[in-house]
């Protein structure tokens, strides 16, 4: 078996899972029918290519997906804009056809970068100039960083912040990167990290990031930190240690509205379709908000507009998914 074939099946295993398993609860032991106000509904579907993997990012009310993997396994570079629930196709991504790659905002620009490309896991990133429609490479990670798919980022303060994956080994990673624009230049911040791990989720509220999730050495790890663009703080864990509620999962997708963030999704042995909600102010994790209401998915695209949540395309198993749907948190 070629590099590029067996890569493909370990991320097949990262990003993916058995297609039966659609209508799988979350592991918070809760079997009660959901008769709760109706916070979840269609928006404007997805127009291109059914997808997981891909890579998004959002510019003030306007949110952009770009790249990912399709069912028959093949790589896309091709990007689109969604806004006033339309979808647009935009200029090609720049880079190499790629999945798990991750996106972030700085300004009124976006950009993309890392990820795995059929044949080798990547470290380069683009820019993307929505006034001109145009992508432009940037710095790739530092030489002294590893190349990697599956990590996570996040903007505060005018610099973004990139860590976590894994390698092409499946050496997972707990290690950071600040990126400044006005230099074009990253340099290493670090982790505090108890669990190296790939495919975690990360959101901000206000002027501080929170990380966590994940999947790391046949373990889904419980940790949860906040960052805020200095210090690393341990927040409540994502699994009480009486198991009256358990988070724990990789590939899941997060957005903040308000003061709090929500994590969509995700898979633990299966894929999952439940929404937990984070209060930083009493750290406390809460189940409360209506379950996706179709096609439990891992590793789709989030966004947070107008005080809503959207949440598009994913996979369960094999199969691929283009809808797209919003969320208003009502209870």
């Amino acid at each position: 078996m070629n590099k590029k074939n067996w890569l493909c099946v370990v991320l097949a295993c990262a990003f993916t899972l058995s297609a039966f398993n659609s209508c799988k609860k979350d592991e918070d032991n809760d079997t009660t029918t959901d008769n709760g106000p109706t916070e979840w509904v269609r928006a404007s579907a997805f127009d291109g290519d059914p997808r997981s993997g891909a890579a998004s990012f959002q510019i003030e009310n306007k949110g952009f997906l770009a790249t990912g993997i399709f069912s028959t396994n093949e790589m896309t570079n091709d990007a689109w804009t969604f806004e006033n629930n339309v979808w647009t196709r935009i200029a090609d991504f720049k880079g190499s056809a790629r999945t798990g790659a991750v996106g972030f905002s700085i300004g009124q620009n976006g950009y993309v970068g890392l990820g795995f490309d059929g044949s080798e896991v990547l470290k380069d990133f683009y820019k993307y100039n929505p006034s001109t429609n145009t992508w432009s490479q940037i710095a790739s990670l530092p030489e002294t960083a590893e190349a990697r798919y599956g990590a996570v980022a996040f903007t505060l303060g005018g610099n973004a912040y990139v860590g976590l994956g894994a390698t092409k080994t499946q050496k997972t990673l707990k290690d950071f990167y600040k990126y400044d624009p006005n230099t074009d230049k990253w340099t290493s911040v670090g982790s505090e990290f108890k669990q190296k791990r790939r495919n975690a989720f990360a959101f901000v509220i206000g002027n501080k990031a929170y990380v966590g999730g994940g999947f790391d050495n046949n373990q889904y790890p419980e940790d949860f930190y906040s960052f805020d663009g200095t210090n690393w703080t341990e927040e409540t864990p994502l699994r009480d240690t009486d198991n009256s509620y358990d988070l724990t999962r990789e590939s899941a997708s997060a957005f903040s509205i308000g003061n709090y963030g929500y994590v969509v999704g995700g898979k633990k042995a299966a894929a999952l379709n439940t929404v937990w909600k984070y209060d930083p102010a009493t750290k406390k994790w809460d189940s409360k908000h209506q379950s996706l209401p179709q096609n439990a998915r891992e590793s789709g695209a989030a966004y947070s507009i107008g005080g809503k949540g959207y949440y598009t395309t994913g996979a369960n198993g094999s199969f691929k998914y283009d809808d797209n749907w919003v969320f208003t948190p009502v209870r």
